[in-house]
């Protein structure tokens, strides 16, 4: 179902593949639907900028949700909702860092997590939220996977150092 050169993209095709996946990415609720909505109203416009020749689909969707993701402005209900699934988590055990998330309240992350860059924040949202893998991410961005997980982990970092100020 992937687009050829012989074979064009098509809105149809599009949405079949990756409408339910840029929906997950947007954490599914009304703001989310606005944001999945905008990414894939964005792609079809843009369906014939599309050239397989230069990459493919995925990265040149992720690449435009990622901007919709940024435009929209919108991330607070998204990190409020990743923040309560998370913390619905079981442990996976008594290590030092859980039992320190377990302690951070879904306000003072939602104040360090406003405090990043907008860069850092969809990062984090498209590895945590959208639930894509490290080269996904670094595809989204134009980066390499190695640089992708190295900027996650600096955005990690800086986040960890916000929420020692936080509090």
């Amino acid at each position: 179902m992937e687009a050829r050169a012989d074979r064009p993209l098509t809105a149809e095709l599009l949405c079949a593949r990756y409408a339910p996946r840029v929906y997950r990415f947007a954490a599914g609720d009304v703001e989310a639907e606005d944001l999945a909505q905008d990414a894939m109203v964005r792609a079809i416009r843009n369906l014939g900028q599309f050239d397989v020749r230069r990459g493919s689909v995925e990265t040149w969707l992720w690449r435009i949700v990622v901007n919709a993701a940024i435009d929209a402005g919108r991330l607070s209900t998204r990190r409020r909702r990743l923040w309560e699934r998370f913390r619905s988590q079981p442990t996976t055990g008594e290590n030092v860092e859980d039992l320190a998330l377990m302690r951070i309240t879904a306000a003072e992350l939602l104040t360090a997590v406003r405090r990043l860059r907008p860069r850092e924040r969809g990062m984090i949202a498209l590895r945590f939220g959208g639930g894509l893998g490290f080269a996904g991410v670094g595809a989204a961005y134009g980066i390499s996977p190695a640089a992708a997980t190295m900027a996650i982990r600096r955005a990690l970092d800086t986040l960890r150092i916000l929420l020692k100020e936080t509090r």
